[in-house]
């Protein structure tokens, strides 16, 4: 059975990730929380998958639950008094199939709950080496060169600005 939704407790990866090619741990919390969903963004598993991000809130928002979408990738901050795990609990119980789940979470409470409710779970280290691979796998049988991946280098922009006749007075 096909995945439809990747739920992910959002502290518990990035956590997970200190130590790999991809820690986003020494970073400022919010780019931290960015950069590990633009990876998320590049790094799909499948073509159709939603994937949700939940994080604890601060507890300073007067709306129910914050909810942001940032490059497909649906972002939850919980309400306050509320869990980023109750959010994920709350997913997986009003989920018409929840067998076509997957939680990311090392949190023993939450593993115990998704597998009692049919739905699939992976521990947040497993789910960052799965996607680096599917990552890896595609851009392999696509036979783009890595340079596309990397963005402009030194130089280019300018040498680019140029040939296309835009100069610095463009910019502004």
């Amino acid at each position: 059975m096909a995945l439809t939704h990747i739920l992910i407790d959002g502290y518990n990866l990035l956590h997970a990730s200190a130590g790999t090619d991809h820690d986003w741990m020494p970073l400022p919390l919010e780019d931290a929380r960015s950069a590990m969903v633009d990876f998320l963004a590049t790094r799909r598993w499948g073509r159709r998958e939603r994937i949700t991000v939940v994080f604890d809130g601060s507890g300073t928002s007067a709306l129910d639950m914050r909810a942001e979408n940032q490059r497909g990738i649906e972002v939850l901050f919980s309400e306050a008094g509320v869990t980023a795990d109750e959010v994920i609990q709350q997913i997986v119980r009003d989920a018409p199939n929840p067998r076509k789940i997957l939680v990311v979470s090392a949190d023993r409470e939450i593993r115990d709950f998704v597998i009692r409710h049919g739905a699939k779970v992976i521990a947040p280290s497993s789910f960052l080496s799965t996607s680096e691979e599917h990552h890896q796998q595609r851009r392999r049988h696509t036979g783009e060169p890595p340079e596309k991946y990397r963005g402009a280098g030194p130089g280019e922009v300018e040498h680019w600005r140029r040939i296309f006749g835009f100069d610095d007075e463009d910019a502004e």
